[in-house]
C-alpha cells in the first residue's frame, strides 16, 4: 500500500515536469520565454497538491472502501473529492498569475480553474480507487489462499494423525498379546521384563514434537525395542539383524511407519509348528531416494494374496499415511523373497513436507 501511495505520488511530479516543459516550450513558441523559475512556480504547486493528498486518499479507500456501495463510505469519497477539487483549484487560481498577467478577478479565476482541473483531477482520483480495489481484490485473494493452505495442512495433519491412533491400538494388541503368552507358558520373568520393555517402548513411541516425522535411526530404535520384546516370547525362534547406513539414519520418515511391516513379518512370518525365523532391517540411500528395506526367510506369502486387497490395517494405513505426505513420491511393495519369505520395500523419493510449510512459504511472498 505505500508502494502503491509513492508511485502515485511519483507519477504526479513527473506530470508536473511534464506540465512544465510544455509551458516552456509553448512560450517560446509565442517569442515570450519564461524563466524556469516562474514556470515551476506557476506548474508545480498544483501537482504537488495532488502528490501529497492522493496517497492519502488511497489509504483511506482502502480503509473504508466505497464497495459494496453503502452510503457512508461514498458520502466521505464525495466529500474528500470535493476538497481536493476546490483546493487544487485554489492553487491553480493563485499561481497562474506567476506566468500569465491577470485578466479576470480571483474568483473567476477559481471558478475557471475548479472546472478546468476536473480534466485532470477526475481521471487521477478514478485511477486511485481503481488501484485501492485491484489492492484490495490482491489481498483478499491472498488471504484467501492462505487460508486455504493453512486449512489444507491442518486437513492433513488430521488425516495423518487418525491413521496414527489407528496403528497404535493394533501394535499395542499385537505387543500384549505376546506377553500374554509368556505369561501363559508361566514364563514370568520373561514377562515382567516384556511389560518393562512395553512401558519403554510406548514412552519413545508417544514422544511426538508435533511435525510426525522423525530421523530413521530413531524409528529404528523404536523396531529394535520391539524385536526385543517379540525375542523375549520366541525366544531362538526369532533373529534379527539391522544395517542402516549413516546418511540412511538422518533421513526422515513418518512415525511408526516400520513398525507394522516388521509387526507383519513377525506375526505372519513365523512358521507354524515351532519354526525359526531370520528378519533383516536394511536402509540406505540409492539414486538419491531413503530405501528401507524388512526381510524375512519364514512362510511365503498365501497364494491368493494380493497387494490391492489382503493389506490388513497396518499396510493400509501405512500406504494412506504415504499418500497423504508425499504423493507419488514413496511407495510401498509387498513381494515374495526369492529362496521363500517376504520382503517389504519402502521408498521415499524426497523429503516430506514440513507443518506449516504452506502457510511459510505463503507469508514469505507476503500473503500474511
Amino acid at each position: 500500500m505505500s508502494r502503491a501511495g509513492l508511485v502515485i505520488a511519483s507519477i504526479c511530479l513527473l506530470l508536473a515536469g511534464v506540465s512544465a516543459a510544455d509551458m516552456s516550450v509553448i512560450a517560446r513558441a509565442h517569442g515570450t520565454p519564461i524563466s524556469w523559475t516562474d514556470i515551476i512556480a506557476s506548474t508545480s504547486p498544483h501537482w504537488i497538491v495532488l502528490a501529497l493528498t492522493l496517497p492519502l486518499v488511497l489509504r483511506l479507500v482502502l480503509r473504508w472502501p466505497p464497495w459494496p456501495p453503502s452510503w457512508r463510505p461514498i458520502a466521505l469519497q464525495a466529500a474528500v473529492f470535493l476538497t481536493l477539487t476546490v483546493v487544487h483549484a485554489m492553487v491553480v487560481a493563485a499561481t497562474v498569475s506567476i506566468t500569465m498577467p491577470p485578466i479576470f478577478g480571483f474568483e473567476a479565476r477559481l471558478i475557471r480553474s475548479w472546472t478546468g482541473s476536473m480534466s485532470i483531477v477526475v481521471p487521477l482520483y478514478g485511477a486511485t480507487l481503481l488501484t485501492a480495489w485491484s489492492l484490495k481484490q490482491a489481498h483478499e485473494r491472498r488471504t484467501r489462499q492462505l487460508r486455504e493452505a493453512r486449512l489444507e495442512l491442518q486437513l492433513q495433519a488430521a488425516r495423518l494423525e487418525a491413521l496414527r491412533a489407528q496403528l497404535r491400538p493394533h501394535f499395542l494388541f499385537n505387543a500384549l498379546n505376546s506377553i500374554s503368552a509368556l505369561v501363559g507358558n508361566q514364563q514370568r520373568d520373561r514377562a515382567t521384563q516384556a511389560l518393562d520393555q512395553l512401558a519403554e517402548l510406548l514412552h519413545a513411541s508417544y514422544r511426538d514434537d508435533g511435525s510426525g516425522l522423525i530421523p530413521l535411526g530413531d524409528e529404528i530404535a523404536l523396531v529394535g525395542q520391539y524385536l526385543s520384546l517379540q525375542q523375549l516370547r520366541f525366544a531362538e525362534r526369532l533373529e534379527y539383524a539391522i544395517a542402516v547406513t549413516p546418511d540412511a539414519a538422518r533421513g526422515l520418515v513418518p512415525t511408526l511407519v516400520l513398525q507394522p511391516l516388521v509387526e507383519n513379518a513377525v506375526i505372519h512370518g513365523l512358521p507354524l509348528g515351532g519354526g525359526s525365523m531370520r528378519l533383516t532391517i536394511e536402509a540406505s540411500i540409492r539414486d538419491e531416494a531413503l530405501i528401507v528395506t524388512v526381510t524375512n526367510d519364514g512362510r511365503e506369502l498365501p497364494a491368493t494374496w494380493l497387494p490391492d486387497r489382503n493389506r490388513g490395517v497396518g499396510l493400509s494405513n501405512t500406504r494412506a499415511r504415504l499418500e497423504n505426505l508425499y504423493g507419488r513420491e514413496a511407495a510401498l511393495v509387498v513381494r515374495p523373497r526369492p529362496g521363500g519369505g517376504v520382503q517389504a520395500e519402502l521408498t521415499i523419493r524426497r523429503s516430506p513436507p514440513q507443518p506449516g510449510g504452506a502457510a511459510a512459504r505463503a507469508e514469505a511472498a507476503g500473503i500474511a
